[in-house]
């Protein structure tokens, strides 16, 4: 698995691992006001790499995900993760910014699709660390248009595990650009 970093200007010359912000005090905080601690997998990968652009990034969505996402959804079940968010970020969805209420309660929305799907960390006791896909919506969460959220892993590092790339090598292809060659890194966790 490899991973490249999210940085917010390529085109300014970001090109290093060096512009990547260091979130550890953000989370710390927010831990803090929040009462809650990220799983332990998912807030060493936030700390090593805050967020990034890995591969492979391919899963499978749900059957009865696709058919509620109707004529959003391509002619196959697969979809890739892209980007997994830096922390200022998913800070950003837990106040609402960018869903307003729509976002889950008790769920960090951690990672992206380039469709409908987002993909959410659950934060209850009951279900701690279970990634989940969500159907992005600004309707509030538990109306009749936001109300279903469908279980994807376990955990955040059970969820990378399952994440492939297609006999073609498509995910690769698509997925790899010519600075990947020295900026990528090997995941470690």
């Amino acid at each position: 698995m490899r991973i490249a970093p999210v940085t917010e200007r390529w085109n300014e010359g970001e090109r290093d691992w060096s512009f990547v912000r260091d979130p550890r005090a953000a989370i710390e905080v927010w831990e803090g006001l929040e009462s809650v601690s990220l799983p332990a997998d998912y807030r060493a990968f936030m700390l090593r790499y805050n967020g990034g652009r890995i591969y492979p990034r391919m899963f499978r969505t749900p059957a009865a995900m696709q058919v509620l996402l109707g004529p959003y959804v391509a002619t196959s079940d697969v979809t890739y993760v892209d980007p997994i968010h830096d922390w200022a970020t998913v800070e950003a969805h837990w106040r609402g910014q960018v869903y307003g209420q729509g976002v889950p309660p008790a769920h960090l929305l951690i990672a992206s699709t380039p469709g409908a799907i987002q993909l959410l960390m659950a934060l209850a006791p009951t279900n701690r660390g279970e990634i989940c896909a969500w159907i992005h919506s600004t309707d509030a969460w538990g109306t009749d248009r936001n109300q279903q959220i469908w279980p994807l892993a376990m955990g955040f590092g059970e969820f990378l595990d399952e994440l492939f790339d297609d006999e073609q090598r498509s995910d690769y292809l698509d997925w790899r650009r010519p600075i990947y060659d020295t900026l990528a890194k090997v995941l470690q966790r």
